[in-house]
């Protein structure tokens, strides 16, 4: 072989093995696409946490799904949920309430303040309607028990029995029911369909309802027995008087715990077509 044949021969062979090495370069190139195209596809299958069940709107029990979807999610609403920037159920703080009502034969003025009430977490949905065509929400909620605390000041007049003191008062509700009615509506964020929920509309229906209020007529223990007894057996008076503060503050947090969810995913993840 001549000396111009050897040298094309070694030519082919570097340029055999450049080529070689241009197309490991390229098969590598093409795995780590294909790896990379796999980890963004697992994100984003991973961005619906698992304590958050998907319903299909394709579903005929979707009612069902999205009532055991919530009884799941209760654990985490009660304790918060910081990732979504969801504050926990309890304790809900009240600052202050302010009542003033009635004739002077039978007046009820009364503010109570710093309250704190404990038990919105083990709330119950019994029954639930989803429109999703439509986004709209009505259920049944039922309140096992409440308990609250906090400092009172009292004017009050019952039976012409007036009632007058300061200190701090507690209470036990057990078995409230509500109606709730909930609409939403689409909105869309960066090209994206969130469901935005408008705030809940609610009517509570009182159950068993006891009050105990201390330091009454100066810490009289028989006449603040006696006067805590006739307020428990007159206490829908106060029950009146409380219901619209604490229907508009259980509709505000729960609210505004829904849209914190409803507005971190897109409507399609929630809610899907299939």
């Amino acid at each position: 072989m001549s000396w111009i044949g050897e040298v094309d021969t070694k030519r082919w062979i570097f340029r055999l093995k450049m080529e070689r090495q241009e197309i490991l370069r390229f098969i590598s190139r093409l795995l780590t696409c294909l790896l990379a195209i796999l980890a963004l596809t697992d994100t984003a299958n991973a961005l619906l946490p698992d304590y958050i069940k998907v319903c299909k709107k394709s579903d005929p029990k979707s009612n069902q799904c999205i009532l055991n979807s919530i009884q799941e999610l209760r654990p985490k609403l009660l304790k918060g949920i910081p990732e979504l920037n969801v504050p926990s159920l309890e304790p809900l703080n009240i600052p202050e309430i302010k009542f003033s009502s009635g004739p002077q034969a039978a007046k009820f003025d009364a503010t109570l303040s710093n309250i704190v009430v404990r038990g919105p977490g083990s709330f119950i949905i019994r029954e639930l309607r989803a429109d999703l065509k439509n986004n709209v929400f009505d259920f049944n909620l039922l309140l096992p028990q409440l308990f609250f605390e906090g400092d009172y000041k009292l004017d009050v007049k019952i039976l012409l029995l007036p009632i007058r003191g300061a200190g701090k008062i507690h209470g036990n509700f057990t078995e409230y029911t509500a109606e709730v009615h909930m609409p939403g509506n689409k909105i869309k964020r960066d090209g994206e369909e969130y469901l935005e929920l408008e705030k809940m509309q609610m009517k509570i229906k009182v159950g068993k309802t006891q009050i105990r209020l201390s330091n009454l007529f100066d810490g009289d223990p028989i006449l603040g027995e006696a006067t805590n007894r006739i307020l428990n057996e007159n206490s829908k008076i106060f029950i009146e008087e409380i219901s619209p503060v604490l229907e508009d503050t259980l509709a505000n947090l729960f609210t505004a715990i829904a849209n914190r969810i409803t507005l971190t995913f897109t409507y399609k993840e929630l809610f899907p077509e299939n």
